[in-house]
């Protein structure tokens, strides 16, 4: 028998559910616009389920591809190359970036007045995840969809080095083909050293270091690779910090088995006032330090704490400057995971890049008017580089846009999109010069 629900009994449930909306609303307000919450545990539940349809939305997005590569769209006024002004840009970028029709990570390299593509690299990831089988935890329970290509290195001979996060290193040549393999794990960022050598942030597995004290501990290290794909250094940069009487640095603060997070190495190419060809520029993430490590000698030449916070990246500029990618968030939890982190935990709403000069012991932020006009904003990664007329580039990795500016203005911006709803992951691209380009010898053999 059906029997009709009285109209009192609907205004009833009507009435509860606008109260239990109005007092949800009120604490996910409370929780993203104070520092104190309800508690970790409760907030986090709170903005959990805050957070459910953005999450059902994105699910819908990714209907039919298969990674998790393909991204929610926050630019949805880009697609490819976007000029603000009259500009024509005769440079390149070597894009690490997702292919939806082929369902991989690829990297191209991109003509930016034009937006040709160049040349293109294609990993055969079943051959790379099969060489590796019961051989590397990270590529023995991979799926090929899901796999990011960390800031590919080119080399003249159109060959390319990569890595997939915490992973072994790989080359393959032009055609795609593999040259060679490293195993062990290896992430972030790669560069070439003055002879030629590759240096890469890197794990010491089954490391000793403090192994009585520090659980469950990621012994973060620099390595150094030859052009052949052989380790020929490896220092624990905890060690490091612990012989250069750093302790209180290594070991002051909380623990956390991620308790330094290195994320880049950039090598002298020449040697300056203040420092050598072959120093190593390291990035501490976990620590916000920078500092200058001399391998020949195991001596910290300079160290930094700040004012930059948990930065993703640190480049040599010329002989006396160097800068530094501050993401400039305040880590709301001893894991270091950001996906639970809250817009207000930007510092000062966005990231920001700092200019340390050797000469003067001062630290300048010259483009801060360009971040914050542009919302540069990515919690984790990231990656800039000043140009040689002063220009930024700049990868906000997390929101997957691309741009140069200069200390104002944006000058363009890229975003690899997939449709009109969804955009490609990036994964930490470089800019390219035309003169670097002119060296690129394998195109002039095609």
């Amino acid at each position: 028998m059906n029997k009709k629900v009285p109209l009192w009994f609907v205004l009833l449930l009507l009435w509860f559910s606008c109260i239990i909306t109005i007092m949800f609303g009120w604490a996910v307000w409370h929780i993203t616009s104070s520092r104190e919450g309800f508690g970790h545990k409760t907030s986090s539940i709170i903005i959990s389920i805050a957070s459910f349809p953005r999450l059902v939305k994105e699910s819908f997005l990714s209907l039919g591809n298969p990674g998790t590569l393909v991204r929610s769209d926050i630019f949805p006024r880009i697609s490819g190359l976007k000029v603000e002004k009259k500009y024509v840009d005769n440079n390149y970028i070597l894009l690490s970036t997702y292919d939806n029709q082929k369902k991989q990570s690829v990297v191209k390299l991109i003509r930016l007045y034009d937006q040709k593509v160049i040349h293109q690299w294609i990993p055969d990831y079943d051959e790379i995840i099969k060489l590796f089988e019961k051989k590397n935890d990270f590529l023995d329970d991979a799926n090929k969809h899901d796999l990011r290509i960390f800031h590919p290195l080119i080399s003249p001979d159109g060959s390319i080095i990569f890595n997939n996060g915490q992973s072994p290193l790989i080359k393959i040549n032009k055609d795609s083909k593999i040259v060679w393999t490293l195993n062990g794990t290896f992430g972030h960022s790669l560069e070439y050293d003055a002879d030629g050598n590759i240096w890469a942030q890197s794990v010491i597995e089954h490391s000793n270091f403090f192994q009585d004290i520090l659980k469950d501990f990621k012994d973060d290290a620099v390595a150094k690779i030859s052009p052949n794909g052989k380790l020929l250094f490896q220092k624990s940069v905890a060690e490091i910090l612990f012989q250069n009487n750093y302790k209180g640095l290594l070991l002051g603060g909380l623990y956390e088995p991620d308790l330094l997070h290195v994320n880049d190495v950039q090598p002298a190419l020449t040697s300056a006032r203040y420092w050598m060809k072959g120093d190593l520029l390291i990035s501490i993430r976990h620590k916000s330090t920078v500092l200058l490590y001399r391998p020949s000698t195991n001596k910290v030449i300079w160290l930094k704490i700040g004012p930059w916070l948990n930065q993703h990246d640190v480049d040599f500029i010329d002989s006396t400057r160097i800068g530094v990618f501050g993401n400039d968030i305040i880590r709301n939890n001893s894991s270091g995971l950001e996906e639970n982190a809250w817009l207000d935990n930007f510092l000062n709403g966005c990231n920001q890049e700092y200019i340390y000069d050797f000469k003067t012991n001062e630290v300048a932020t010259p483009y801060a008017e360009l971040f914050k006009k542009a919302k540069i904003a990515t919690f984790t990664e990231g990656r800039s580089d000043i140009l040689s007329n002063g220009d930024i580039f700049v990868e906000e990795t997390n929101n997957n846009r691309l741009l140069r500016g200069n200390k104002k203005d944006i000058i363009w911006q890229y975003v690899d999109r997939i449709n009109d709803h969804a955009v490609a992951a990036l994964s930490w691209s470089r800019f390219i010069t035309k003169e670097e380009f002119k060296k690129l010898t394998f195109l002039k053999n095609n």
